[in-house]
C-alpha cells in the first residue's frame, strides 16, 4: 500500500529506536572478502537471490553476498532505524519510500554508468521514465519488475464439475454463471473471491475497472485534476455490492487478505479469483495447476479498460549513498543485468523489467505467457507529470502527506457492509477532499502549476509516448 513514511520516519529519529545492525558496520570480513549486505522483502527473492548469490561467489571470490530476508511486518520500522542510523545495507528494496523522497533525502546512488542508453534500450518501455528508475534524468532503481495489474483467475475443476464451459467476460455473465453455480452446489461453491482486507487490492481493482466506463477515472490527465466522482467508479462498486447480495461473492472475500482468498480458490470454494499477475507463479507453487487466466471482466461487451503503468517503489533494487564498496555493488548489479531476468522467468514471474520474448527458455506453467499477454494489453505508459516538470514530485509527496483518511478501499467495504445509501455522493466528498489537497499542494509550490499536470494530446487507451511529450514543448 502507498502511503508516505516521511513523518514516521521522522518519529523515528526522535524517538532513537534500536538499530538494526548491518554488515556495513565492517569493511570486509575475516577472510579478507568484501561483504555486501542485501536485503530483500520481495517474496520470490527468497528463492531466486540464493541461486544468483551463489552463482555471482563462484565468478567473484573476491565478494561475499549477505542476503537478508525481511519481513512485511517489520520491514518499515527496519528501513527507519537504519536510516536513522546512516547504517542502510550495500543493496536494498524496499516500500518504506517513493523514489523522489530517497533522492531528496540523499540515500541513494545513482546508476547512470551501468545503465547508459544501449542498456536501456533493453528494457520494457516506460521503465526508465522519471518517478519510475528514474529522476532528473538519473536512474537511480535497479528495475527489476515492470510494474503490476489484474486479472481474473478461473478453476478449471470447479467450472467442468458445474458444466461452465464458457469463460465469463462481461459483468452480466459473471452474474449468470455465479447464480448457477451456486444453485446447483446447493450453496457449498460461489462463483467469485477477492481479498478485500487488501486495500491496495480494492483499489488497484476499482480504478482499472472503472476506466471502461470513464476512462478519465482516477486521474484526468487532459484536464490535470483527480476524478473519483464519475459513474465508472460508482458502477464497479456497486457492481460487487450486488455479487454479494445475489451470493455470487464469497462471504469470505469479507475475511480475507488475497493470499488466503487464493487459497480458498484453489480449493474450489469459488471458480473465479481477481488477483494480480503474480498469482499464477503463487498458485503454481502450491502444485494447483488447473487453473487459467483472462482480463477482468467489463460490463459492455466490446469494453476496454485500462492500468497506468507504474513502476512501484519495490520493484527494483537501490545502492545506498552509505556504502563503502560501491563498485563491488556495481559489479552485482552488473552480474544481475545478465542473470536475473531469466532466472525469475524461471520461477514463473511474467512481468520482468526485461520482457520475456528476450529469453529462449521454457516456462515452468503454460498459464505464464497468458499472464504476460494480459499485462501487455492492460498496463499502458500514462502522461506523467514528473516527466515534464521533475519537481512535481515535490508536489506529489506533499498530496500523499494529506489526502484523506476515506479511500476507495475503505468505500469499497463500507459500500458491502450497507454502510453507504449514496455512492455517488460518498465519492463527491472523496473527490473533492482529495482534489482540494492537490491544490494546495501545487499552490504551495512556486516551481509547479497546474499546466504541469495536463495533457491535451492524452488519448485513453493508447499508450503515452517521448512522441507525445515532444509534441506539447
Amino acid at each position: 500500500m502507498k502511503v508516505n513514511k516521511l513523518s514516521i520516519f521522522l518519529m523515528l529519529t526522535i524517538a532513537s529506536l534500536i538499530i538494526v545492525g548491518c554488515s556495513n558496520d565492517e569493511d570486509n570480513n575475516d577472510n579478507g572478502k568484501v561483504t555486501l549486505e542485501l536485503w530483500n522483502n520481495n517474496d520470490a527473492g527468497k528463492t531466486y537471490y540464493p541461486k544468483l548469490i551463489e552463482k555471482f561467489e563462484s565468478e567473484n571470490p573476491e565478494i561475499e553476498v549477505d542476503l537478508k530476508n525481511l519481513s512485511p511486518d517489520t520491514v518499515d520500522a527496519e528501513m527507519q532505524s537504519a536510516i536513522s542510523d546512516d547504517n542502510l545495507p550495500d543493496l536494498f528494496n524496499q516500500e518504506s519510500f517513493m523514489i523522489d523522497e530517497l533522492v531528496d533525502l540523499d540515500l541513494v546512488h545513482e546508476l547512470d554508468d551501468i545503465f547508459p542508453e544501449e542498456e536501456r534500450e533493453e528494457y520494457a518501455e516506460g521503465i526508465f521514465n522519471d518517478g519510475n528508475a528514474s529522476l532528473n534524468g538519473h536512474v537511480y532503481m535497479f528495475p527489476k519488475y515492470k510494474g503490476g495489474t489484474y486479472m481474473m483467475y478461473y478453476n478449471k475443476e470447479v467450472m467442468e464439475e458445474y458444466n461452465i464451459s464458457e469463460i465469463p467476460e462481461t459483468w452480466e455473465e459473471i452474474k449468470k454463471v455465479g447464480k448457477q453455480i451456486y444453485k446447483d452446489s446447493e450453496g457449498s461453491t460461489y462463483g467469485l473471491l477477492i481479498g478485500t482486507q487488501s486495500d491496495w487490492l480494492l483499489n488497484d481493482v476499482t480504478k482499472i475497472m472503472a476506466t471502461e466506463l470513464a476512462p478519465e477515472s482516477t486521474m484526468d490527465y487532459e484536464n490535470g485534476v483527480y476524478n473519483y466522482a464519475n459513474n465508472g467508479h460508482a458502477e464497479t462498486l456497486n457492481f460487487f455490492k450486488d455479487l454479494l447480495d445475489d451470493d455470487i461473492l464469497s462471504p469470505t472475500s469479507l475475511e480475507v487478505i488475497n493470499e488466503e482468498a487464493l487459497e480458498y480458490f484453489a480449493v474450489g470454494e469459488s471458480a473465479f479469483l481477481i488477483d494480480g499477475n503474480w498469482t499464477g507463479q503463487l498458485l503454481s507453487e502450491t502444485d494447483f495447476e488447473e487453473f487459467g487466466v483472462t482480463k477482468l471482466p467489463t460490463k459492455n461487451p466490446d469494453g476496454e479498460h485500462y492500468d497506468p503503468l507504474e513502476i512501484d517503489s519495490n520493484d527494483g533494487l537501490y545502492v545506498a549513498k552509505s556504502t563503502e564498496h560501491l563498485e563491488e555493488a556495481k559489479i552485482f548489479l552488473e552480474f544481475l543485468q545478465d542473470n536475473l531476468y531469466e532466472e525469475m522467468l524461471k520461477l514463473g514471474t511474467a512481468v520482468t523489467a526485461k520482457d520475456p520474448e528476450n529469453y529462449d527458455i521454457e516456462f515452468p506453467f503454460d498459464q505464464l505467457q497468458d499472464i504476460s499477454d494480459i499485462f501487455n494489453e492492460t498496463a499502458t505508459t500514462v502522461p506523467n507529470a514528473v516527466v515534464r516538470n521533475p519537481e512535481a514530485s515535490e508536489v506529489e509527496t506533499e498530496l500523499k502527506k494529506n489526502v484523506p483518511d476515506t479511500t476507495v478501499a475503505s468505500l469499497f467495504e463500507d459500500n458491502l457492509g450497507g454502510q453507504i445509501d449514496d455512492v455517488e455522493k460518498e465519492l463527491q466528498k472523496y473527490d473533492e477532499e482529495y482534489n482540494e489537497a492537490f491544490t494546495e499542494a501545487i499552490e504551495n509550490n512556486e516551481n509547479v502549476d497546474r499546466e504541469d499536470f495536463k495533457f491535451s494530446n492524452w488519448v485513453p487507451y493508447e499508450p503515452y509516448t517521448d512522441e507525445d511529450y515532444d509534441e506539447l514543448e
